[in-house]
């Protein structure tokens, strides 16, 4: 059903739900797992341009400003790509663990951006993202970038929303809604084999107007 499953992660309580969701999903399918992570280098430099004009006198000159330039590139893309890594750690050793292929994938731009490039340049059967990530906006239930992937990628997307706590029994029903329309059949079918592999049960709404 998914031979390749897409993960953006950025180490969020979210994220991390989704990546430990989707693994359970890589291991009933015998799926390939992908993590990526965006960061955003590029703006940093564009902040550090804008800021310029604030640093003392001597750093002004235009050689000791390139040089400062370099430096500043230099340790904010190593910086970047440094906690992108530990980022992915955590998915490439809970794969490592249950036997399944990863691979992990980094990129710099605007994160919703980026994402739904690599998505489609990958080729994955499903995406597997957080609701919210770190910048995270008070009472939001849907971040921007969760947002964004989830209308602008033509894969299936689930979006992870629920937060078990330790005391919380497990979920034991799929919702499935129908309309008559392909992708709402396509969905039911979609849960029925997701019931079968996990012993779920199955419920189906539909409204009239």
């Amino acid at each position: 059903m998914y031979s390749k499953i897409y993960v953006p992660v950025d180490n969020s309580d979210f994220s991390n739900r989704a990546i430990v969701n989707a693994v359970a999903l890589g291991k009933a399918f015998e799926s390939a797992l992908i993590g990526s992570h965006v960061y955003a280098a590029r703006m940093h430099d564009y902040r550090f341009k804008q800021m310029e004009y604030t640093l003392p006198e001597e750093y002004l000159d235009e050689v000791e400003l390139e040089r400062q330039r370099k430096i500043h590139d230099s340790l904010i893309t190593l910086g970047l790509k440094l906690i992108s890594e530990s980022y992915l750690d955590q998915m490439q050793n809970l794969c490592r663990d249950e036997g399944l292929a990863f691979e992990p994938r980094m990129m710099d731009g605007k994160h919703h951006t980026e994402l739904v490039r690599d998505i489609e340049g990958v080729d994955c059967d499903l995406v597997v993202l957080g609701a919210l990530g770190i910048g995270r906006v008070k009472d939001s239930e849907i971040g921007s970038v969760c947002d964004r992937v989830a209308r602008s990628s033509n894969r299936d997307v689930w979006v992870v929303k629920h937060l078990p706590k330790q005391d919380d029994p497990e979920r034991d029903t799929i919702l499935v809604g129908i309309d008559g329309s392909p992708q709402s059949f396509g969905a039911l079918q979609t849960a029925i084999e997701l019931a079968q592999r996990f012993e779920k049960k199955i419920e189906i709404i539909g409204v009239r107007s």
